[in-house]
């Protein structure tokens, strides 16, 4: 059954991708947000169709024109040069051989994140239609298992994890991100059947993310709620409905659950469970290592493999272990050139999705982009708080998110321009100046004599 499910959509998407670069975009999303060869049962059919490749080359030939002429701002600048920078921290990575076949692999992420601005930024509606796509793509397995663990496991761990996301961890910053995405959706959307599937969705994702009993995703919980809670303009409502869903997860999660929470709250190192101590020895090596190659880091993606060489717990933690930090692992692997490149994108992304939301409630944008704007934002509260204990410093969803950003302020910026009328100025100069005209005053005076 599932293989005719998978058959039937890359059938009709793949038909719907032969009209363009942007439906090409659309197909490439739902391949990588949903993986079918990690949902199906036998991946006989996607390894042999080659899904992920295959549709990742269709769309960079299709976006060739695209590339060809670039939209070049501070914001896409930023992106190339982290590009060109994570290249050659790659190239001259000597410690981990690994390192440039990895890093292959996040050009693809970063490519495909600029032909997603690219492609986006022509139209609200595309926009629109991207987050859609990536957020049931990414949603219906994770609600799924959201809904049967509510139902039939009330508060039962879930620690399955997911290729493109990671461990429950990075699972939990995914699920959190996403559920701001359908909660946008909802906002967004005149039809209210649309509106209550969206609403659906909101509740089994973001028990898909509690429920993997993640400290990061609790804590990151809790920033959404806040930052939404902040920035909507029906407080009594997102309250009310905060309130509800908070209630619906909380109340089935079990003792354990709380116990586990818990333990962030310490008073000395050692109250301190294993997993919270280790974290904080795994970033003072991260430190060390950025000490010891301020400029180009140890490598990209090669803090494991560096790990046992600045380890000065000498193995008491393990060998080759892992930052637990996207902002100590890009401090680690691309030095604080790179920290500093990785910081200005997050930063300006939120900085972005604020001036947007400024306009709208100026009322110089129509209401939806508000909700795109806020939405997003929240969703990077998820991801910087979450991001803090989880290395998730090259997921694609981050990077997309970024772009997505980028593609909104760009269709702000040109919804304003295209709405708004300028006041005609009169410059120095411009007045008509009377002139003599003196058949005029010759008829006057003879008259005025008669």
């Amino acid at each position: 059954m599932r293989t005719i499910f998978v058959l039937i959509i890359v059938l009709v998407g793949g038909a719907n991708a032969l009209k363009g670069a942007f439906e090409g975009l659309l197909f490439y999303l739902w391949i990588a947000y949903f993986r079918p060869d990690s949902w199906m049962w036998s991946a006989t059919l996607v390894q042999v169709l080659s899904l992920s490749f295959n549709s990742g080359l269709y769309l960079l030939v299709r976006s060739v024109p695209t590339l060809l002429s670039p939209r070049i701002d501070l914001r896409t600048s930023l992106l190339g040069i982290f590009f060109i920078l994570t290249g050659i921290s790659a190239f001259t990575c000597t410690t981990d051989p690994t390192s440039w076949t990895r890093w292959v692999e996040f050009a693809k992420i970063l490519v495909i994140a600029y032909i997603l601005y690219a492609l986006t930024c022509e139209d609200v509606k595309r926009f629109r239609m991207v987050v859609l796509v990536i957020s049931v793509s990414l949603g219906i397995e994770a609600a799924k298992q959201g809904y049967i663990g509510l139902i039939l496991r009330p508060g039962g761990i879930n620690e399955n994890p997911l290729p493109h996301l990671g461990d429950n961890n990075g699972v939990a910053v995914g699920m959190l991100m996403l559920t701001m995405f359908f909660v946008a959706l909802s906002k967004t959307t005149t039809r209210w059947w649309e509106k209550r599937i969206h609403q659906f969705f909101v509740l089994g994702v973001g028990y898909r993310a509690i429920s993997t009993y993640s400290r990061g995703a609790f804590l990151s919980a809790v920033a959404i709620m806040l930052v939404y809670f902040a920035r909507s303009n029906q407080k009594i409502r997102a309250g009310f409905g905060a309130i509800v869903l908070a209630g619906v997860v909380l109340s089935v999660l079990p003792q354990q659950f709380w116990d586990r929470m818990g333990t962030m709250n310490v008073s000395s190192e050692e109250e301190m469970e294993d997993s919270s101590r280790s974290r904080i020895h795994f970033w003072r090596v991260a430190v060390d290592m950025a000490n010891a190659h301020p400029v180009m880091g140890v490598g990209f993606n090669a803090y494991n493999a560096n790990f046992d060489a600045y380890d000065y717990s000498k193995g008491f933690y393990g060998k080759g272990r892992s930052v637990h930090s996207m902002w100590f692992g890009i401090l680690a692997e691309l030095g604080y050139l790179g920290l500093f490149l990785f910081v200005s994108m997050l930063l300006l992304s939120v900085v972005a999705t604020q001036q947007v939301a400024r306009m709208a409630k100026k009322k110089t944008l129509p209401e939806e982009y508000y909700f795109y704007a806020i939405g997003l934002q929240t969703a990077f509260a998820a991801c910087l708080v979450g991001g803090t204990f989880v290395p998730w410093h090259y997921t694609e969803m981050l990077y997309h998110s970024i772009c997505l950003s980028m593609a909104l302020r760009t269709l702000a910026l040109a919804e304003v321009a295209k709405t708004t009328i300028a006041a005609p100025v009169v410059k120095f100069g411009d007045a008509p100046v009377p002139t003599f005209r003196p058949a005029a005053a010759t008829a006057t005076r003879g008259q005025a004599h008669a």
